[in-house]
């Protein structure tokens, strides 16, 4: 709310992060907890040809949905994306470039899920975690790929001998073991003489990891040549570690040098301040379209409200550092306890946890609260994080998101009240414009006789979620705000 007595808590505590310029940027996604979410979902081992292929799908709509990211790189439930050297998205606001890419990369995973395993549902939610690491130079950023590249023939390599011990009848613990020490070239005489397999057989895509890039090629989507050059994405299974790649596509970054270890100089880790409440607001991107599109009620969807403080329940159960939420439209405030130490306070891991475990959540849900509507288009959200050093600071913070809650909704009332009874949209805003609360109240009460102090609380002064005692303990409950905080 602008200019009120708690705009401090905005303009002194908000921080935006934003990435050095002229520095390539690289936003790497992690699967949170996935050894379980394999498990329980049955992924075959050392590798599922399924899972790998439904990651690859989601690295291709990242490049679709964000044009600036120039070339992806994943393997296993990894995937990293090279932003290009120049570019403005979201202003290089580091929290806005983490979370809207693991939120949209979430959400597609869920979204294709049954694409890729149509006999098998989704048993929990998937969520991913996401770090942003800038580079100065195109050098850096081939070897930050070819560090990766290694990675993954190092892992996959392990696993093909790890797991296919196992099940040659050894324990876990006994391949581990057989395996303490060994060398490269070890491993790989292990699977040729007991096992008859030759480990550079095995397909490219368990070996090497898929690239995502934009391909230049002369055909149509249907083969079919054609005389201008077009790009196309493409997933391919290259070596990135060697040149030729480099030579063949230099279009991509250019031409440089390469090595890889000190990339790991680069990723400087911010922590959030100690003693301090943390606050996470997720809101969502581009909800007015979203809302229009899934024909949600206005100026409020009670069923789409119901819905995110389902999703504001079900993260406070996943994050019990979480102690208190507050919500309204299309945005929630999450309040961490002072001395929360998850993820040691890295702020990265924070943000893209929150907004992916959100965004899964909002997705999950969808169906019980919207049986007769399909997922049209996907749902994204947005985080930022403030610290606050005193209880009284974190009051003042709700008070201020309660009163923008009371601001808006009291507009958009009036707003669609004019549009329904037959005023054009200019119109009624034009009717609206520097107009005081108690003009509204006045409008509202006199051309509808409706007395906005009636209208549900819900709507009015937001959702609270908190832990309520019962007579059985702790339980959860997403609770209507009654007054003010």
């Amino acid at each position: 709310m602008a200019n009120s007595k708690y705009e401090y808590v905005k303009r002194e505590f908000e921080f935006h992060r934003h990435l050095p310029a002229s520095n390539w940027i690289v936003v790497r996604i992690d699967g949170c907890h996935f050894h379980r979410f394999s498990e329980l979902h049955a992924f075959e081992k050392p590798n599922d040809d399924r899972a790998l292929r439904l990651m690859n799908a989601c690295a291709t709509s990242m490049l679709e949905k964000f044009p600036d990211i120039v070339i992806a790189y994943g393997v296993s439930d990894e995937y990293s994306f090279v932003f290009r050297e120049k570019t403005e998205f979201y202003k290089r606001r580091e929290s806005k470039n983490i979370s809207l890419c693991v939120s949209y990369f979430t959400i597609v995973y869920g979204m294709k899920w049954k694409d890729f395993f149509p006999n098998n549902d989704l048993k929990e939610p998937p969520y991913f975690d996401g770090r942003v690491v800038c580079y100065p130079n195109i050098n850096t950023i081939r070897d930050y790929l070819a560090w990766r590249q290694v990675d993954c023939h190092i892992n996959n390599q392990y696993n093909t001998c790890f797991w296919a011990l196992v099940k040659s009848g050894k324990t876990e613990k006994e391949a581990h073991q057989a395996l303490k020490g060994t060398s490269s070239k070890d491993k790989n005489k292990l699977l040729l003489q007991q096992f008859q397999v030759n480990y550079n057989d095995e397909p490219a895509m368990f070996r090497k990891g898929s690239t995502v890039y934009r391909d230049k090629v002369k055909t149509d989507d249907c083969g079919n040549p054609i005389k201008r050059t077009r790009e196309a994405i493409t997933v391919s299974n290259f070596d990135l570690i060697g040149p030729e790649f480099w030579e063949n596509h230099q279009y991509i970054l250019g031409e440089e040098k390469y090595g890889y270890e000190y990339v790991k100089k680069f990723d400087n880790i911010h922590r959030l301040p100690y003693s301090n409440w943390t606050i996470v607001r997720i809101s969502a991107c581009q909800f007015d379209q979203f809302s229009l599109i899934h024909s949600f009620d206005k100026p409020n969807d009670e069923t789409a409200l119901r819905l995110m403080n389902a999703c504001a329940s079900l993260m406070m159960e996943q994050f019990p550092d979480i102690i208190f939420g507050y919500g309204f439209d299309n945005e929630y405030s999450f309040v961490f306890q002072e001395k929360t130490e998850l993820y040691q306070r890295d702020e990265r891991l924070i943000i893209s946890s929150c907004s992916s475990c959100f965004t899964s959540f909002y997705m999950m849900k969808w169906k019980e609260y919207f049986p007769s509507k399909e997922l049209v288009q996907p749902p994204h959200f947005q985080v930022e994080v403030s610290c606050y050093p005193e209880p009284r600071i974190v009051c003042d913070y709700l008070s201020r998101r309660q009163s923008e809650c009371h601001n808006r909704n009291q507009y958009t009332t009036c707003f669609w009240m004019l549009v329904k009874s037959g005023e054009g949209e200019n119109k009624a805003k034009e009717i609206l414009k520097d107009t005081l609360p108690k003009d509204k109240n006045e409008l509202l009460f006199q051309r509808f006789q409706m007395n906005y102090n009636n209208e549900p609380a819900m709507f009015r002064k937001g959702s609270c979620a908190y832990r309520q005692k019962s007579a059985n303990g702790c339980r959860w409950k997403p609770v209507k705000m009654s007054g003010g905080m």
